[in-house]
C-alpha cells in the first residue's frame, strides 16, 4: 500500500492484517518507487486524499518503470467524494477496482475485493463458514452447507432417475422411431423439472449469501478471476482521468477507441492478439464499406486501413472521410508491393503510414502518437489526375506579401509529391529549403515590424525547422520510395502546423492592433 495520510487509512490496513497475508505499507514518496517495483507486488494499493493525484502517481510510475514492473493488480483506496474519477480509472483498465474506505462503511468489500485480486478466495470459503458458526450464526452455516448438498444430491438423483426410465423404455419398446419420441419426452420433461427446481434452490442459496457478512453480495458462484497483467498506459487518455472535471459531469469514456479496417483472417487475428493486451476499445472489419459504416457508428479516435480493402480501398476510405469534413487521425498500411500508394495517399493527411509484416510496437507506436498528436488537415484538390494540397482562403493570413509566399509553397511541396526520381527530388528539395529561408526573412522581419510579442520564440522554430531541413537532405542522398514518403509526410504536417496554427496566432495579435499591413 501506498498512502499520504496513515491515519485515514489505518481502518484498512487493520482489515487487510485480518487476513494475514504478506503485507507492507509506504509512505507517499518518489524516492521509494524503485524498492516497489523491487518486490513485485501482487497487489498494489494506492491511497490518497486527491485521486487525480494518485492517477497522476501511477502513470508515472508505469511509464517510468514499466519493463521492470511484475504483473500485478491495483486498486484505488478513495474517499465516497471521488467515485466518478476512480470510475473512468477503473473503466479503461489503468486500475483493477476500487474501494470506499474513507469512511470505511463496507470493510467486507475491502477484504473481498483482495482476495479475488489475490486468487485464493477458495481458501477462505470454507473459513467463512466457520467464522459464521464462531458469530453464533451455526444456524445460518448449517442452512447454506445443507442447501449446497441437497443441491448436488437432486441433480445426481435426477440424472439416476432419466437414466432408469430411458433404460425401462428401450427394454419394453421394439418400434424404434417410438423409442426415439419417448426418450425425447423423458429428456424434455425431466431436464424442465430439473431446471426448475434448481433454479429454486439456487434462488434460497443465493438469499441465503447474500444474507451473510451482513448482507454484502457475496454471491455463491465467483466470476473466473483474471490473471493479473503488465500494466501499461498504452490506449488510456490521461488527460481526461487527470483533468478538473466537473462532479456532476456524465462520465466519458477514457479508452481511445481505434477502428481496423483489415481484410485478411490471418492478419486480423495478430491484429486482435496485439489489441487485447491494451485498454483500447477497438472494433474489426474486413470490408470498406463497412469500415465507414462502422466509423458513423463507433466513431473512432484513429483509424487504421489497410489498402487492399473490398469494396472500397483504404485510400478512397480516407479521401470520402476528408471530403465529408472528418478529421479523425489516419494510419495507412499496406503491403510491400503497394506502397507507392501511399504517395497518393499523403495529401489526404495522414497521421502515420506501415508496411506489412508489422511489428507490435510499430502498430501501438503508430496508433498511440496519433490519438495523442494528432495532426491538421490540410484541404485537397485535384489537378490533372493528380491529388494534391489545396491553398484555400480560409488559410489566408491578411497580408499579401505572406500570403503569396505561403502559395508558392503548396504548390512546390505538390511537387514533391508527385516526384519519382532522385535527381528530381533533391533538386526541388533544395529548391524548397531555398524558398522557405526567404520565407522566414520575410515573416520574421514582419513579426518585428508589429512587434509581435512572441517574435523570439517564432525565430527559433524557424531555425529548428532549418536544422530539419538540413537533416532530410543528407537522407535524399539515398533516395528511394521510402525516404520520399517520410519527407514528404514531414512537409505535410510541417505546413499544416505552420499555417493553420503558428502563422494564425501573429494574424490574431496584428487584427488586434489593427495593424494596417494586415486585412
Amino acid at each position: 500500500m501506498v498512502y499520504q495520510d496513515r491515519d485515514s487509512v489505518e481502518p484498512a490496513i487493520q482489515q487487510i492484517l485480518e487476513l494475514e497475508l504478506s503485507f507492507k505499507s509506504y509512505r507517499y514518496n518518489p524516492k521509494k518507487l524503485h524498492e516497489i517495483t523491487l518486490l513485485k507486488p501482487k497487489v498494489l494499493l494506492l491511497a490518497s486524499n486527491n485521486v487525480k493525484n494518485t492517477i497522476q502517481f501511477y502513470i508515472n510510475y508505469l511509464e517510468e518503470y514499466e519493463q521492470k514492473i511484475a504483473p500485478h493488480s491495483a486498486i484505488l483506496l478513495i474517499s465516497n467524494r471521488e467515485t466518478y474519477r476512480a470510475y473512468l480509472a477503473c473503466e479503461n483498465g489503468l486500475f483493477d477496482n476500487y474501494v470506499i474506505i474513507n469512511p470505511l462503511n463496507e470493510p467486507y468489500r475491502l477484504k473481498l475485493v483482495l482476495l479475488q485480486e489475490l486468487q485464493i478466495i477458495e481458501n477462505h470459503k470454507n473459513s467463512s463458514l466457520e467464522q459464521l458458526i464462531s458469530d453464533g450464526e451455526d444456524e445460518l452455516a448449517s442452512c447454506i452447507e445443507h442447501g449446497v448438498a441437497l443441491k448436488k444430491s437432486f441433480t445426481e438423483g435426477v440424472n439416476q432417475c432419466e437414466s432408469a426410465i430411458l433404460s425401462a423404455a428401450n427394454e419394453s419398446l421394439d418400434n424404434e422411431e417410438a423409442k426415439r419420441v419417448l426418450q425425447n419426452l423423458i429428456g424434455l420433461s425431466v431436464g424442465e423439472m430439473s431446471e426448475n427446481l434448481s433454479a429454486s434452490i439456487q434462488t434460497i442459496l443465493d438469499q441465503l449469501i447474500k444474507l451473510k457478512a451482513n448482507n454484502q453480495s457475496i454471491k455463491l458462484g465467483f466470476e473466473k478471476l483474471q490473471i493479473p497483467k503488465n500494466k501499461s498506459v498504452v490506449g488510456v487518455n490521461t488527460e481526461l482521468l487527470t483533468k478538473d472535471t466537473p462532479e456532476n459531469e456524465c462520465p466519458k469514456t477514457s479508452r481511445y477507441k481505434v477502428l481496423i479496417a483489415e481484410p485478411s483472417d490471418m492478419f486480423a487475428r495478430v491484429i486482435e492478439e496485439i489489441f487485447a493486451d491494451t485498454v483500447f476499445r477497438w472494433a474489426l472489419v474486413n470490408d470498406g464499406q463497412a469500415a465507414l459504416e462502422k466509423i458513423e457508428s463507433f466513431k473512432p479516435d484513429v483509424a487504421l486501413l489497410a489498402y487492399d480493402l473490398p469494396s472500397i480501398n483504404g485510400l478512397e476510405i480516407t479521401r470520402t472521410l476528408r471530403e465529408a469534413g472528418n478529421k479523425m487521425p489516419v494510419i495507412a498500411y499496406a503491403h510491400d508491393q503497394d506502397k507507392l500508394e501511399i504517395k497518393r495517399w499523403i495529401p489526404f493527411g495522414l497521421s502515420g503510414y506501415l508496411i506489412k509484416p508489422l511489428k507490435k510496437s510499430a502498430i501501438l507506436n503508430s496508433v498511440t502518437k496519433a490519438v495523442k498528436n494528432p495532426i491538421e488537415i490540410i484541404s485537397h484538390n485535384k489537378v490533372a489526375d493528380k491529388v494534391g494540397i489545396a491553398w484555400i482562403e480560409e488559410y489566408s493570413i491578411g497580408n499579401t506579401e505572406i500570403d503569396e509566399q505561403h502559395k508558392v509553397l503548396f504548390a512546390m511541396i505538390n511537387d514533391f509529391f508527385h516526384q519519382d526520381n532522385k535527381e528530381a527530388a533533391i533538386m526541388l528539395f533544395q529548391s524548397l529549403s531555398s524558398y522557405i529561408d526567404l520565407h522566414f526573412e520575410a515573416e520574421e522581419n514582419l513579426l518585428r515590424q508589429i512587434n509581435y510579442p512572441d517574435t523570439e520564440e517564432h525565430i527559433n522554430k524557424h531555425g529548428e525547422l532549418r536544422e530539419k531541413f538540413h537533416l532530410l537532405r543528407g537522407k535524399l542522398d539515398d533516395y528511394d520510395i521510402d525516404v520520399h514518403h517520410k519527407i514528404a509526410m514531414f512537409l505535410y504536417n510541417w505546413l499544416a502546423k505552420h499555417i493553420l496554427k503558428a502563422d494564425m496566432e501573429y494574424k490574431s495579435y496584428a487584427l488586434s492592433i489593427e495593424e494596417s499591413s494586415f486585412t
